[in-house]
């Protein structure tokens, strides 16, 4: 019976007209002037693409294009091709600073520009900073603005531009511990941490000290106005409390405030940290883990469900859109995380449900936990201390759900009050001072991190240019491009892998950065430059870079013979019958396994797999003998020829034989 001879039992085959081996399998080809063994680069995997989206996916170029025109999907996506990726990922990145890429404040298409500056407002007068680090602020219905600094009060009429101390008329012993406004009033909580407390009242016109009747150990520690009602927080040497007052014509006496009276109640070690509307109910943040669900049913504030949040610390609740976002702080860490979740309905209890992990901030030292929240009508901002010298507000734009850092304070503050004012933001650095959003000037500096792309594919890419678009420049406005083929380097916007490769500062762009760089992936990261007065800000619109394979992808195609008869050099013809159907349903047996194919002439050695093995075909040539033959086709890669056998390892055959011949 014919058999296909093996490499393991033919010594010298190349000698006895063997030129090609398949794994084992020893093949002659049956190559001719019609019939050539062809040896090719690879076609490019291409990747699906979203016209209306990333119209510089489609070029005239040659090659495979990964771009982004739309930022607005939000940072902390450091892969673009993923085989898991949802839709929103062709509108996510993976770190900016510095730029607003949102857009959502203004008119016009779609742009990514420089956030504006802030501006450090003395409330105190020059060089003075805020002598406490219980700084609220509350904005009442005329527009002014009030801080509170230790047992200090300080107003603004112009929009926080400057402040000036109040005369309350009252004698103030203990430090501030919550502001909330109603109207154009003001209500405040006071304790000294250990027996003493007030409940002071602002109407407008007058002040005047409503209650002192939390007097244990720790006293009322905030205060805000929800739904018409006035929520009160405070401790004493056994709990902690939660309660609910209708303020309007309320005339407050020692009876308010009792441990009786409280709506809720949870160990003294925790406190209430924040109440928000969310509609159907308010919610209360503790520290306990819990987020507390309260209903006004009949008039009265009554408990109706909790969210448990394990081993965390609820400081930062804001709802907005259906939607409820807060902060937790890690329990024995400084761990802050971002969650998102929703309010349903379980029998009649109300609580938080598909609760998601937004974003996480572990810095080393750095209690990094969203301690404050604002909302506005298209964002929930929060404030994160992200540094001994640096806290920033970061924006959860609403109509896509994403998440990027906006506003810098110049401070390594926490940030214990944000607000707005002729829309401009207010921001309070505890200890520190007021920051104040600029009308007129950008920061001086801001970067966009673009994913690592790889096109699906583990295999080296030839990336040859990047391109980027943006409006015109001018003034000193400047617009840096820098690339990495390092997959670690979009966790740090200093690194040293960051590579110059193309600067604008004149035009609109549009001319193709050459990069030259082999490498499985590229990340970008482009950087944006103001004019030389901070006035202007530079518009980029886009980014394209651009890769073709690499050579070392390649498909062979190859004529083997299928005769009967052997033709061996020297030798007589030999003919073994039934031979060539036995060597062609073993090469059908080997469609889709990954072989190593060797070549003698040309020499070539790949690894990779047979993708077919066509109908044999036979052919009458002139001189009237036939010729039997089909062709093999293998995909793969160029490899150095090796003598190590790992078919028990991986289970897919023998990829790699000692002898060549």
């Amino acid at each position: 019976m014919a058999r296909v001879p093996l490499a393991s039992e033919v010594d010298f085959s190349k000698r006895k007209g063997y030129n090609v081996q398949l794994d084992d399998l020893l093949l002659r080809t049956a190559t001719g002037p019609d019939r050539v063994l062809q040896i090719q680069s690879a076609e490019f995997p291409q990747q699906s693409i979203n016209l209306a989206v990333n119209p510089e996916d489609i070029t005239t170029n040659v090659g495979q294009i990964f771009s982004r025109s739309n930022f607005s999907g939000g940072e902390g996506l450091d892969t673009a091709h993923k085989r898991n990726g949802t839709e929103d990922d062709i509108t996510r990145f993976f770190d900016s600073k510095g730029v607003d890429v949102f857009h959502g404040d203004e008119e016009g298409s779609y742009k990514v520009h420089l956030l504006n500056a802030t501006d450090e407002i003395n409330v105190k007068g020059s060089g003075n900073d805020l002598a406490g680090s219980n700084n609220y602020i509350a904005r009442t219905s005329n527009g002014y603005l009030y801080l509170t600094d230790t047992t200090n009060i300080y107003v603004s009429t112009n929009d926080g531009a400057a402040w000036s101390a109040v005369s309350t008329g009252l004698t103030i012993n203990n430090n501030f511990t919550g502001i909330a406004a109603f109207g154009n009033g003001l209500y405040l909580t006071t304790a000294n941490g250990t027996t003493a407390s007030e409940l002071i009242k602002f109407d407008g016109s007058s002040w005047s000290e409503e209650t002192t009747a939390q007097t244990s150990a720790g006293g009322l520690t905030g205060v805000w106005f929800v739904k018409n009602q006035l929520f009160i927080s405070g401790q004493d040497s056994s709990a902690s409390y939660l309660w609910a007052v209708k303020p309007f014509g309320k005339t407050w006496s020692s009876s308010d405030l009792t441990t009786a009276s409280a709506l809720l109640v949870s160990e003294n070690t925790h406190d209430i940290k924040d109440v928000v509307d969310a509609g159907a109910v308010v919610l209360a943040a503790s520290t306990d883990s819990n987020i507390y669900s309260i209903k006004d049913i009949s008039g009265t504030m009554t408990l109706k469900g909790q969210t448990h949040v394990p081993f965390e610390e609820v400081h930062s609740i804001e709802a907005a859109e259906g939607i409820v976002l807060f902060g937790t702080k890690e329990i024995g860490t400084n761990t802050g995380r971002l969650y998102r979740s929703q309010l349903t309905v379980a029998d009649d209890l109300y609580v938080l449900a598909n609760r998601q992990l937004i974003k996480e901030w572990i810095i080393s030292g750095i209690d990094a936990s969203p301690k404050f929240m604002f909302s506005t009508r298209d964002s929930i901002y929060m404030g994160i201390k992200e540094s001994s010298t640096e806290a920033y507000l970061w924006r959860y734009y609403l109509p896509t759900a994403g998440l990027a850092r906006d506003l810098e304070i110049d401070t390594g503050s926490e940030i214990t009050g944000i607000t707005q004012a002729n829309g401009q933001f207010i921001i309070v650095g505890a200890g520190k001072d007021i920051y104040k959003e600029s009308s007129t000037s950008f920061v001086s500096t801001g970067y966009i991190i673009i994913p690592n792309a790889d096109f699906f594919t583990s295999e080296q890419k030839q990336w040859v240019g990047a391109e980027v678009e943006h409006n015109e420049l001018g003034g000193g406005q400047q617009i840096d491009v820098f690339i990495s083929t390092i997959y670690d380097t979009v966790d740090n916007p200093d690194s040293s892998n960051w590579e110059l490769v193309g600067q604008s500062v004149s035009g609109t762009g549009g001319v193709e950065y050459e990069l030259n760089r082999n490498a499985r992936y590229v990340n970008a990261k482009v950087v944006l430059t103001p004019n030389t007065a901070l006035t202007s800000s530079p518009e980029f619109r886009s980014i394209a870079i651009r890769a073709l394979p690499r050579p070392e992808l390649v498909v062979v195609s190859i004529p083997i013979n299928l005769s009967d008869q052997i033709e061996r050099p020297n030798r007589k013809r030999l003919r073994v019958t039934g031979l060539g159907e036995t060597i062609y349903q073993t090469l059908k047996t080997k469609e889709g396994d990954s072989v190593t194919l060797i070549l003698h002439e040309p020499s070539e050695t790949i690894r990779g797999v047979v993708e077919s093995v066509q109908y044999p075909i036979i052919e009458d040539g002139n001189l009237g003998s036939v010729t039997q033959y089909c062709i093999v086709r293998v995909r793969g890669v160029r490899a150095e020829t090796t003598t190590t056998s790992i078919s028990r390892i991986l289970g897919i055959g023998r990829l790699a034989v000692s002898n060549l011949g």
